[in-house]
């Protein structure tokens, strides 16, 4: 049985840590706050690409094959932790783009059909999750499947010796393993020196507390969209700042996404905002993902620059990364 580090708690460390504990690794996990409280907590729960034509193959492999097992994945979380992930085939409406070249060229590859709807395209089959409830019942059924998880400790290097990674050094003491596997997100530049490589996107969301089915489809329009959830919550999102790692939100994006939902459901104008939010997405200057070996140690795996889809990547990811760590 190997031991296996895992930086970074997030919805891809969470998910290799249980991949790679299911295939019989010794698994330790090290998070510098606290397990999916980043971006993985800060985004929609959205498992989909928004517009699946603007990216790669690889990218559409990993959402495909995530797809395909998420409800079952929320079933078994759910029996193992006594949380609900609220899996949800509430379906997706595009509003924008779905007849543009690209898009039905993606459409004709990947046999994918909608429905026509009064305001766009019906994308039926595209489901949600609420991820913070994804998030605590995968960090308790790791618990459960004797994953340590280590929090509140921020991995200072690497321990090197030739072609080969020892470990990590961090304020708490060494770590020393077999393999290490890096999945900090938009930290993850700065832990491997690729400051150049990945870096964090900003995006502001907002709550609201409206009727349950007030909003029945997930809406997504300009880049922006609307996810209903199963109490009757509406998250609104998201924009995209190039700001570094500023937390700090503003009133007039607020606004504006507060005036994008109720342009588009106008009963929520008078429904007040109830949290708003920040999130740091970990995108690549290459617009693709990191995922495999390292080119300078062969026990070095990253697993990270999912940008806008770590959510709806994570099964898929964790399953790859546990493959390469094994062979």
């Amino acid at each position: 049985m190997s031991d296996c580090l895992v930086i970074g708690g997030g919805i891809i460390g969470m998910m290799s840590a249980r991949m790679l504990s299911m295939s019989g690794a010794k698994v330790t996990l090290l998070d510098q706050r606290e397990c999916g409280r980043e971006s993985s907590w800060a985004g929609g729960g959205i498992i989909s690409p928004l517009y699946p034509w603007q990216y790669d193959d690889l990218t559409n492999e990993l959402s495909f094959e995530s797809q395909a097992i998420y409800e079952a994945l929320c079933d078994d979380l759910h029996h193992s932790s006594g949380v609900d992930p609220q899996y949800q085939k509430s379906g997706l409406l595009m509003m924008d783009e779905f007849e543009t070249p690209e898009a039905k060229a993606w459409m004709e590859r990947y046999q994918i059909n909608y429905k026509n709807h009064t305001d766009g395209a019906l994308f039926p089959q595209v489901a949600s999750i609420r991820n913070p409830r994804l998030l605590q019942a995968l960090k308790l059924d790791i618990l459960k499947r004797g994953v340590k998880i280590v929090e509140h400790t921020q991995v200072d290097g690497l321990i090197e010796k030739s072609c080969k990674v020892l470990g990590v050094r961090t304020q708490k003491g060494d770590f020393f393993t077999d393999n290490v596997i890096t999945c900090a997100g938009a930290w993850s530049g700065e832990l491997l020196d690729i400051q150049d490589s990945i870096f964090p996107v900003k995006g502001q969301m907002i709550l609201l507390k409206a009727k349950v089915r007030d909003v029945k489809h997930i809406v997504l329009d300009q880049g922006r969209y609307i996810i209903p959830r199963a109490d009757g919550r509406i998250l609104i999102g998201s924009t995209m700042e190039d700001v570094g790692f500023d937390r700090s939100t503003d009133r007039l994006t607020k606004a504006s996404l507060h005036e994008f939902v109720s342009e588009r459901f106008p009963a929520l104008s008078s429904v007040k905002v109830e949290h708003h939010w920040s999130g740091f997405r970990p995108a690549s200057r290459s617009g693709k993902i990191m995922l495999g070996r390292s080119k300078k140690y062969d026990n070095l795996f990253i697993n990270t620059g999912h940008f806008r889809n770590g959510l709806n990547m994570a099964p898929a990811s964790a399953h790859r990364i546990t493959k390469l760590v094994n062979e």
